[in-house]
C-alpha cells in the first residue's frame, strides 16, 4: 500500500532517495541481538537536549538486560552504548573507531580560497607599485594641468575596481565553458551559475573589495609626491618600496610553500592507499552486479563465466570488499561472551577466489551452511573461539580462521576489528540475497577485454540486462572520493599559488632588472660576468625562500596533518615532502629570475648606461 510521496531529498543528503516502510511494533520485541537501528529525536527545543538526553539513559539502564555487558557497569559509560548527535553535525560525528570528516577541512578550502585571493591582490599591488616610476610623470603632469589630487586617487581606485570585476567576469565564463567537462570532479555542487545568485552577488561584492583594497596603497601613494618632482631613479629602490615589495612577494611564497606541503601529505596517503598490502590481489579481480530477478541462475552464471579463457575463478557475495565504512554488524552471545563483528555473507569459493589466507582450520567447502571464518583480530579480542566449536554458545560454528585483511576503508582501523565471512544456511536461507560477482582474472589478461567480453556472455544469458562489470580498484577509489577530491581541489589551488607567485616574482625582478641597468652596465664594465649578476639578483631571492619555508612548513603540516585524521589508518608525514616543496619553489624562482634577468646581464654595457 503506498501512503504517500515525499519531496526528493537534497542530492548530499546521507538519506538518500528510497522507499520509507513503517517497522512492524513487534519487531525484535525483547531481542537485544541486533544492534542496527537509528533513533531520531524530534526536540520542541535544543534547549531540551539535556533533559531527553538523561531521560533516555534512564529508560537505558532501566530496560537493557545487565547479562548483555558482562560484569562491570558499563552502561555508566553511555556515551560508549548511546550517541547523541544533532543531525547537522552527523556528518563530522565519529563513531566506533571510525574517524570522522573533519569539518576544518572545509573552513580549510574556505581559506585556502581567500588566500589565493589575496595573493592575486598582492599581485595586483605589486605591479601596480612597479609601475609608479613610470605614471609619475604623468600624474605629476595632471596635477600642474589642475587635476586635484582626490580626482586622481579616485581615478586609479576605479581602475583597480574594473580590473578585478573584469576578472571576476572571466572567471564566470571560464565557469560556464568548463562546468560539465572538468569542474564536476572537483565540486559536489550543482555548477549552474543560474542556481546561485546570492553566491555569485557575494563574490561580485568580493571582487569589487579586492579592487578596492588592492587599489587603495597604489593610488595613495603615487598621488603623494609634489608636482615638481622629476624622477631620477631613487623612488624604485627606496627602502620603503622595497620592503613592501619584498614583503608581498614573501607573502606569496608563504602560501605556495604552505598548499604544495599539504598536497605533498595527501599524496603520501593517496599511494599508502593504493599499494598497501590488502591481504588479497585486489588488481587481479573484477566485480559486477547480478540482478535480483536472476538470483535462482547464480549458479548457471558462476558456472559459465567461470568457463571464459582467462577467467581463474568466480564467487557471489553480498558485499564488495572495500566498498563502504561499514557493513552488516552482528552482536552475539551474553555476558562475557558476548561478541561483535562485521558479517560479510559470501558462498564457499569466495577466499580461494580472492586468495584470502587460511591460518587455523579449513576453507568453507561446497555444502556449508551456517558457518563462519573469523578472521585473526576477532581471535586475539576473543580468545575463547576455538575451531569446530560454535563462535559463542548456542551460536553457528566456527570452521576456520584467516588473515587479517583490509575489508573496509582506511577511515578503520581494520587490524583490530572483528570480522566474519559467512555463508548462509538453512537458517538464512530468507536471507540469502548474494548478487556480487567476484571475477578472478589471470595474470596477463587484458582486463578491459575481459569486460568486454563478461558483457557478451551476460548479454546473451539475460538479455538487457546490466551487470555493471567493473575493475575493483575503480570501487575502492570511489570509496575515497571525497577525499580524493579534497586533494584534487587543494593541488589546484597550489598551482594556482605558484603560478601567481611566479608572476609576482617576474614582475618584481622586471622592475628591479630595468631600473638597475645602469649598475648593472657598469658592473659589466668592472668586469663583471653574466653568472656573477645573475647570481646578485638570485641570492636575494635565496634568502626570501629560505624564511618563507621555515615559516610556512608548520603550517602545511598543519593542513595535512589534520586531513590525514580522517583516516584511522595512515602514512606518515615524510621528511623529503618538505625538501621537495623546497626545491620545487626554489627550482621555478630562479629559472624565472635567470629567464627575466638574462637579456639585460648581457646587454652591451654601453646601452645600459646611455639609458638616461
Amino acid at each position: 500500500m503506498i501512503g504517500g510521496v515525499y519531496q526528493d531529498m537534497p542530492l548530499n543528503s546521507q538519506l538518500g532517495n528510497c522507499v520509507f516502510s513503517c517497522l512492524r511494533p513487534d519487531l525484535n520485541k525483547d531481542s537485544w541481538s541486533n544492534w542496527n537501528y537509528v533513533f531520531y529525536f524530534r526536540l520542541d527545543t535544543p534547549a531540551s537536549l539535556p533533559d531527553v538526553r538523561q531521560s533516555v539513559i534512564e529508560a537505558g539502564k532501566r530496560m537493557l538486560p545487565k547479562e548483555m555487558f558482562g560484569s562491570g557497569d558499563e552502561l555508566d559509560d553511555f556515551d560508549n552504548f548511546m550517541r547523541f548527535t544533532p543531525l547537522d553535525e552527523v556528518h563530522y560525528s565519529m563513531v566506533g573507531n571510525k574517524a570522522a570528516t573533519s569539518k576544518a577541512a572545509v573552513y580549510l578550502l574556505l581559506c585556502v580560497s581567500v588566500l589565493i585571493l589575496l595573493t592575486a591582490a598582492v599581485n595586483y599591488m605589486n605591479f601596480s607599485l612597479a609601475e609608479t616610476p613610470m605614471r609619475l610623470r604623468s600624474i605629476n603632469t595632471q596635477k600642474v594641468l589642475g587635476a586635484s589630487t582626490f580626482s586622481l586617487r579616485m581615478y586609479l581606485l576605479l581602475e583597480s575596481v574594473l580590473v578585478c570585476v573584469c576578472g571576476f567576469l572571466l572567471s564566470l565564463l571560464w565557469l560556464y565553458l568548463l562546468q560539465d567537462i572538468s569542474l564536476n570532479t572537483l565540486v559536489a555542487s550543482d555548477l549552474s551559475l543560474v542556481n546561485h545568485p546570492v553566491l555569485l552577488a557575494s563574490l561580485g561584492g568580493i571582487a569589487v573589495l579586492m579592487g578596492l583594497l588592492a587599489g587603495a596603497y597604489p593610488s595613495y601613494y603615487v598621488t603623494s609626491f609634489p608636482p615638481a618632482l622629476v624622477l631620477k631613479g631613487s623612488f624604485g629602490l627606496s627602502p620603503k618600496g622595497k620592503l613592501l615589495r619584498t614583503f608581498l612577494v614573501c607573502f606569496q611564497f608563504f602560501v605556495s610553500f604552505m598548499l604544495i606541503i599539504a598536497v605533498g601529505i595527501m599524496f603520501l596517503q593517496s599511494r599508502y592507499i593504493r599499494h598497501s598490502d590488502y591481504g588479497y590481489d585486489k588488481s587481479v579481480v573484477l566485480v559486477g552486479n547480478l540482478p535480483y530477478e536472476l538470483l535462482d541462475r547464480r549458479e548457471t552464471f558462476v558456472s559459465e563465466l567461470s568457463g571464459l579463457s582467462g577467467v581463474e575463478g568466480v564467487s557471489i557475495s553480498q558485499f564488495i570488499l572495500n566498498s563502504s565504512d561499514s557493513y552488516m554488524n552482528w552482536g552475539r552471545g551474553k555476558g562475557d561472551n558476548n561478541i561483535y563483528f562485521a558479517c560479510f555473507p559470501v558462498d564457499y569459493r569466495y577466499l580461494s577466489v580472492l586468495g584470502i589466507k587460511i591460518t587455523e582450520g579449513r576453507d568453507f567447502k561446497a555444502g556449508d551452511g551456517d558457518v563462519y571464518i573469523f578472521n585473526e583480530a576477532a581471535r586475539k579480542k576473543y580468545p575463547w573461539m576455538k575451531v569446530d566449536e560454535p563462535a559463542t554458545p548456542g551460536d553457528y560454528p566456527v570452521v576456520g580462521f584467516c588473515e587479517n585483511i583490509r575489508f573496509s576503508s582506511f577511515r578503520n582501523n581494520d587490524a583490530v576489528e572483528p570480522m566474519a565471512f559467512f555463508i548462509y544456511g538453512k537458517n538464512h536461507a530468507d536471507w540469502d540475497a548474494n548478487n556480487i560477482l567476484n571475477i578472478r582474472v589471470a595474470p596477463g589478461v587484458d582486463k578491459v577485454d575481459m569486460l568486454h567480453r563478461l558483457a557478451e556472455v551476460t548479454e546473451k544469458m539475460a538479455p538487457g540486462s546490466d551487470f555493471r562489470f567493473r575493475f575493483m580498484d575503480e570501487v575502492i577509489d570511489q570509496n575515497y572520493h571525497q577525499e580524493l577530491r579534497f586533494t584534487r581541489q587543494i593541488l589546484l589551488f597550489s598551482l594556482i599559488a605558484i603560478v601567481l607567485s611566479m608572476i609576482g616574482v617576474f614582475g618584481l625582478t622586471l622592475f628591479e632588472s630595468e631600473y638597475r641597468r645602469k649598475e648593472i652596465g657598469i658592473r659589466k664594465i668592472m668586469g663583471s660576468s653574466t653568472g656573477e649578476i645573475l647570481y646578485m639578483f638570485t641570492k636575494r631571492y635565496f634568502v626570501m625562500l629560505v624564511i618563507c619555508f621555515v615559516l610556512a612548513a608548520p603550517f602545511g603540516w598543519w593542513i595535512g596533518h589534520d586531513w590525514l585524521e580522517s583516516f584511522s589508518d595512515k602514512t606518515p608525514i615524510r621528511a623529503w615532502v618538505f625538501v621537495a616543496s623546497f626545491l620545487l619553489v626554489s627550482l621555478i624562482t630562479v629559472l624565472t629570475v635567470t629567464f627575466q634577468c638574462w637579456k639585460n646581464a648581457n646587454e652591451n654595457p654601453v646601452r645600459s648606461i646611455k639609458t638616461e
